[in-house]
């Protein structure tokens, strides 16, 4: 295969035309990966902040450990059959490598949450880095519901810094709906009316 070289004009129909494409493979089917991501984090959420008022035993907060384990389950069990021979392109990687430092810095954030001495504000930190990873995802592929709703996780997650009581966790679930419910909930709409 010859290496040919591009001028600028070339260059920038090619980086649009892949963003494109993963755009439109992703408008099919990322739908599904936040709504995956975001029902399974609000009802975990849900979960462990009835089970700590419920009983005042905050050693009820290790439910949080179901979190990657019920959304992994879910991600394979509503897999796509892929296709053979798919292509990844530059763009899937970049947004691939994104949600693997972003998962496995809030994976390493909760162990130390959960087995560290220091309490650390978990919510915010989780928060922050899934509205940072939303809002990146979302520029690359030009989603602009999703840049809001990411935009929102971030701002709210200060907020539970300063709040107290139940009001944490509940501005944790109304971040996850801003950032993964709603935007996923558009993307299936749009991936089912493709004309409109």
């Amino acid at each position: 295969m010859e290496d040919k070289k591009l001028d600028a004009a070339e260059s920038f129909a090619l980086i649009s035309r892949m963003i494109e494409n993963t755009r439109s493979r992703m408008v099919r089917n990322s739908g599904r990966p936040f709504l995956i991501w975001g029902y399974t984090t609000v009802a975990v959420t849900i979960a462990v902040w009835l089970a700590v008022w419920r009983t005042q035993n905050p050693q009820w907060n290790i439910l949080w450990g179901a979190l990657p384990l019920l959304g992994a389950l879910l991600m394979w069990l509503t897999r796509d059959k892929q296709a053979e021979g798919r292509v990844y392109t530059f763009v899937d990687r970049v947004i691939n490598k994104i949600w693997l430092v972003i998962g496995l810095s809030a994976w390493f954030v909760g162990m130390l949450a959960m087995f560290g001495a220091t309490r650390i504000p978990i919510l915010f930190i989780i928060l922050l880095l899934m509205g940072i990873g939303t809002t990146l995802t979302c520029l690359i592929i030009r989603f602009t519901p999703g840049v809001a709703g990411g935009i929102v996780g971030i701002a709210l997650a200060p907020v539970t810094l300063l709040v107290t009581g139940g009001w944490v966790p509940g501005l944790f679930i109304a971040g996850f709906a801003a950032m993964m419910i709603v935007p996923g909930h558009i993307l299936n709409y749009k991936s089912n009316h493709p004309n409109e």
